[in-house]
C-alpha cells in the first residue's frame, strides 16, 4: 500500500560559488513523462547574500509581508521575496537559528524568535522595513532548534527541551521564564520536533515520540519508532521520519509504519502545503527533491480494497477537524456508504445498517445494489441450509430497516431531483417518472410537484400530458385547473401552447381566459415568424378556431387585429361572429377580393342555424355580391352562380330571381331555376303537409272536447273538491282526465 509516491524528479544546480545565493525556482509538473510524474524547475531569480558560509537556514513568510528570511554565517539578513533585493538595515548577527511565528500581528507584521551565541532567546518584530526587539530571555545552553505559534515557543538544546509560553507584559529581558520539558539522556540522540497541530508538539526520545503541550503535559500515547530517527515533520495525516539511508512514513491516527524508501544523505526536511495533497520537500547533499503524498481519495480508495474498513474511516474522520461537521463531511458520509455495502455483501448486517442509519441512507439506493448481493449463479434450493438461512436473515433485516425509515424517506427529496443518477447509464430517464404518475392515482400535490419538476428539467411535453391527464375541474381547491397551470407554464411558450390546445380540443374547456390566450398565442407565433409555410400553418389554425369556438373575448381579440392591416381576413371572422355579417362579407368580397372564401364562409356561419337564419346570413351576401356585381363583372357573375347553385345554403328564390340581373341569360339560370322550382314545390308541399297534420290534430282534439261536454257528472252535498276537501255548493265544477272534481276557483 502506498501513502506516498516514490521521489520525484530531483533539481541540481551549481552551488560552487565562493559566496552564499539564494535561489527563487517555479515547479510544475512534466507533462511528457506521466510515468514518473517527474517536476520541472526553472529558476526564476537570484540573489547573492554576501556571506563566507552557505545559507542555514531559510524562511518564506509570504501573505501580507513578501519576505524571506536567511540565516548563514550567523547572520540573519530578510530579502523581498519578489524580487530577491535585501531589504536594507535589517540584520542580526551571532545567530544560531531562528523560526518565524504562523500568526501575524495587527500591521501587517510578524514575531520572529532567534538563538544567539550568548546564550539569549530574542523575540523580535518584523514589518516591511523595520525589526524590533520585543522579549529577551536567559537560556543556560545553546538553543540549536526552534518552534514558535500562537500559544508559545518550542525549543531544544542538543540534550533538553523548553517551553515558554508568551507573555508581552513581561519585562523584556527575563530569566526564569523558560519551562524544561524532557532532557535526553543518551548524548547520540539527535534532539529534534514537530508541530501536530498550533499547541500540541511530537518531541524525539529513545526509539520514541513524545507528544506534548507547552505545559508538558500529554494525553496521547508515545509513538514507538523501529528505527531511531534523525529528524522527523508532520504531514497530517502522516509522520514523516528521516533515518540512515531511509525515509520511514508513520500513520500518526494508528502509530503504526505505513511506508518506507530509500534515500542516502538526506540533510533536511520542508512541509509545503497543499490543498488536496501534502508535499514534503527534501534536501540532500547534492539534490533537492519532492515527495508528493496520495490524495485522500486515494489512499481511502486502497484501504477499502484491502477490507481495512475502520482504517478507512480513522482516516476520513481524521480530516474533518471540527466533529459536529463529520455529520455533513461528504468524504465521511461517501466512506460510510462504501463501507456500509462492503459490510451488507459480507452479511454483516448490523453493522452495514448502523452505517446507513448514521448517515441517513436511502434504503432505495441499497435495493439498487441488493442484485450484485445475491448469489444469482447457484440455485436457491441448492444452497448450504446455513447459508440459506444467513440470507433470510439478511433479508428480514433490511425489510425491517426499510419500514423504519419508509416514513421518514417518503418526505425527503428524490435522489432524481438532485441529480445524483446523471451519470448513471442504467437510469432510463426521467420520462420513466411521468409514466409512473399517469398511470397511478397519487396524491395531487405530489403529482403536481412531479410535473413541476419535470417540466423543470425540459421535459416539456411529457410535463404537459400529465397536466391534461389529471385535470378534474376549474375549482381553486384543484391544483391542475387551467389558471395555476398557465401561470406555471408561462416561461414555456410552445408547452403552453400545446396545453392551451388540448385544453380546448381535448378536455373541451370553454372558459373565455383560455380561448382568448390561444387566439394571442397564435397571433404573436404570425406575427414573429419569417417562414411563409410554418406562418401559412398556423393562420390556417388561427381562423379556424375564430370560427368554431364561441368562448374568446371578440372584442379584445378585434381590438389587437385592428392595430394592423395583415389580418383582415381574420376581422371578416370576428364582424361574421358578432353577427354583423354585412360588414364581414364587404371585408372579404370588396377589400380582400376573395369570394370563394366568402362563400365558404357563408356555410360556414350557417351552420347549426334554423332555416330562417341560414337565409339571413345567405342574402347578406347575395346582396354584398350583387353591389359588387359591375366592379368584377365575370368573378361575382361566377361566384353568384356557384353560390345559387349550392344545397346547402338557403334563400328565398322568389325574393332572389326578382333581383337577378335582367341580362343574364336563360342558360345560365337553368341550374338556378331548377333548384328554384323543387325548392318552392318543397317548401308548398311541406306547407300543406304541415297544414294537414295541424288539421288533423285540431279535429282530434275538439272529438276529446266533445265527448267531455256529453259526460254527465253528478255532484252532491257527499262529494268533496279534491283540492281543498270542501263539498260544492255550485253547479259547476272542473273535471280533471282521471275524472276528479275540483271547485272553479281551485282550478285556477
Amino acid at each position: 500500500m502506498k501513502y506516498y509516491d516514490n521521489i520525484l524528479n530531483k533539481c541540481q544546480s551549481d552551488f560552487t560559488q565562493k559566496n552564499p545565493f539564494v535561489y527563487k525556482f517555479s515547479t510544475q509538473k512534466n507533462s511528457i513523462s506521466s510515468e514518473t510524474k517527474d517536476f520541472e524547475f526553472n529558476c526564476t531569480g537570484s540573489a547573492s547574500l554576501g556571506a563566507r558560509k552557505s545559507v542555514g537556514k531559510i524562511k518564506v513568510v509570504l501573505l501580507s509581508l513578501h519576505r524571506v528570511i536567511t540565516l548563514s554565517d550567523n547572520l540573519i539578513q530578510i530579502l523581498n521575496s519578489d524580487n530577491l533585493q535585501l531589504i536594507p538595515n535589517i540584520k542580526l548577527k551571532n545567530i544560531i537559528t531562528f523560526a518565524v511565528s504562523n500568526k501575524f500581528t495587527q500591521g501587517a507584521s510578524i514575531d520572529m524568535c532567534v538563538s544567539t551565541k550568548r546564550n539569549k532567546l530574542q523575540i523580535y518584530r518584523v514589518d516591511r522595513t523595520n525589526i524590533n526587539l520585543i522579549n529577551e530571555i536567559s537560556v543556560q545552553d545553546p538553543i540549536i532548534s526552534i518552534g514558535m505559534d500562537e500559544f508559545g515557543i518550542l525549543a531544544c538544546s542538543k540534550t533538553t527541551y523548553f517551553a515558554y509560553k508568551s507573555n508581552l507584559n513581561s519585562d523584556r529581558r527575563s530569566t526564569d521564564s523558560l519551562q524544561t520539558i524532557f532532557t535526553l539522556q543518551d548524548p547520540s540522540i539527535m534532539a529534534c520536533f514537530t508541530t501536530i497541530t498550533p499547541g500540541e508538539y511530537l518531541l524525539n526520545g529513545p526509539n520514541i515520540g513524545i507528544t506534548t503541550t507547552l505545559a508538558g503535559t500529554s494525553e496521547r500515547a508515545p509513538i514507538m519508532f523501529i528505527t531511531q530517527p534523525n529528524d522527523f515533520i508532520y504531514s497530517h495525516p502522516y509522520l514523516i521520519v528521516l533515518v540512515k539511508d531511509y525515509i520511514h512514513i508513520y500513520s500518526y491516527l494508528d502509530d503504526q509504519l505505513k511506508q518506507q524508501m530509500p534515500l542516502k544523505s538526506c540533510q533536511t526536511l520542508i512541509n509545503i502545503p497543499q490543498r488536496n495533497a501534502n508535499t514534503i520537500l527534501i534536501n540532500t547533499k547534492d539534490n533537492i527533491c519532492l515527495l508528493e503524498s496520495l490524495s485522500i481519495n486515494q489512499q481511502i480508495d486502497q484501504l477499502l480494497d484491502t477490507y481495512r474498513l475502520q482504517e478507512a474511516l480513522t482516516l476520513a474522520e481524521s480530516n474533518c477537524s471540527p466533529i459536529e461537521q463529520r455529520r455533513t463531511n461528504s468524504l465521511i458520509i461517501s466512506t460510510k456508504k462504501r463501507i456500509g455495502l462492503i459490510e451488507f455483501n459480507a452479511l454483516n448486517v448490523i453493522r452495514a445498517l448502523n452505517l446507513f442509519d448514521d448517515i441517513n441512507l436511502d434504503f432505495h439506493e441499497i435495493m439498487i445494489q441488493i442484485p450484485n448481493f445475491l448469489p444469482l449463479n447457484s440455485p436457491w434450493p441448492d444452497m448450504d441450509e446455513n447459508m440459506k438461512s444467513q440470507y433470510i436473515l439478511w433479508l428480514n433485516a433490511f425489510g425491517d430497516y426499510m419500514t423504519k425509515r419508509s416514513e421518514e424517506f417518503s418526505c425527503q427529496s428524490r435522489r432524481i431531483v438532485l441529480k445524483e443518477y446523471s451519470n448513471d447509464d442504467t437510469f432510463p430517464g426521467t420520462w420513466i417518472i411521468g409514466k409512473y404518475i399517469l398511470e397511478r392515482n397519487l396524491d395531487r400535490s405530489w403529482e403536481f410537484s412531479i410535473a413541476k419538476w419535470i417540466l423543470e428539467q425540459n421535459e416539456e411535453e411529457l410535463a404537459v400530458k400529465i397536466f391534461i391527464d389529471k385535470y378534474q375541474s376549474e375549482s381553486n381547491n384543484d391544483l391542475f385547473n387551467t389558471n395555476s397551470v398557465m401561470n406555471l407554464l408561462k416561461p414555456y411558450p410552445v408547452a403552453l401552447k400545446n396545453y392551451l390546445e388540448d385544453a380546448v380540443f381535448k378536455l373541451m374547456i370553454e372558459t373565455d381566459e383560455v380561448h382568448t390566450i390561444l387566439v394571442n398565442i397564435y397571433l404573436d407565433q404570425i406575427i414573429s415568424k419569417s417562414s411563409s409555410d410554418n406562418d401559412e400553418e398556423t393562420r390556417c389554425k388561427l381562423q379556424e378556431f375564430l370560427v368554431k369556438s364561441n368562448s374568446y373575448r371578440i372584442q379584445s381579440v378585434l381590438h389587437r387585429i385592428n392595430q394592423t392591416k395583415y389580418f383582415k381576413r381574420e376581422v371578416a371572422l370576428l364582424y361574421g361572429k358578432m353577427n354583423d355579417f354585412q360588414q364581414a362579407f364587404h371585408v372579404l368580397v370588396d377589400e380582400l377580393e376573395d369570394f370563394e372564401y366568402a362563400a365558404n364562409y357563408c356555410m360556414a356561419l350557417s351552420h347549426d342555424k334554423s332555416i330562417d337564419d341560414r337565409k339571413i346570413v345567405a342574402h347578406v351576401l347575395f346582396d354584398v355580391f350583387l353591389a359588387s356585381l359591375d366592379k368584377h363583372p365575370k368573378e361575382i357573375t361566377e361566384a353568384l352562380l356557384c353560390l345559387l347553385g349550392n344545397n346547402k345554403v338557403e334563400f328565398n328564390f322568389i325574393e332572389i330571381l326578382k333581383r337577378l340581373p335582367s341580362n343574364w341569360p336563360i342558360s345560365s339560370l337553368q341550374t338556378i331555376l331548377s333548384r328554384a322550382m323543387r325548392t318552392c314545390a318543397y317548401e308548398e308541399r311541406a306547407a300543406k303537409l304541415e297544414l294537414s297534420l295541424n288539421r288533423l290534430q285540431n279535429e282530434k282534439l275538439n272529438t276529446k272536447l266533445a265527448k267531455l261536454k256529453r259526460a254527465n257528472v253528478t255532484v252532491h252535498e257527499y262529494r268533496r273538491c279534491k283540492q281543498c276537501l270542501k263539498q260544492f255548493y255550485e253547479t259547476s265544477c272542473v273535471i280533471y282526465q282521471d275524472g276528479s272534481q275540483v271547485h272553479v276557483h281551485c282550478a285556477k
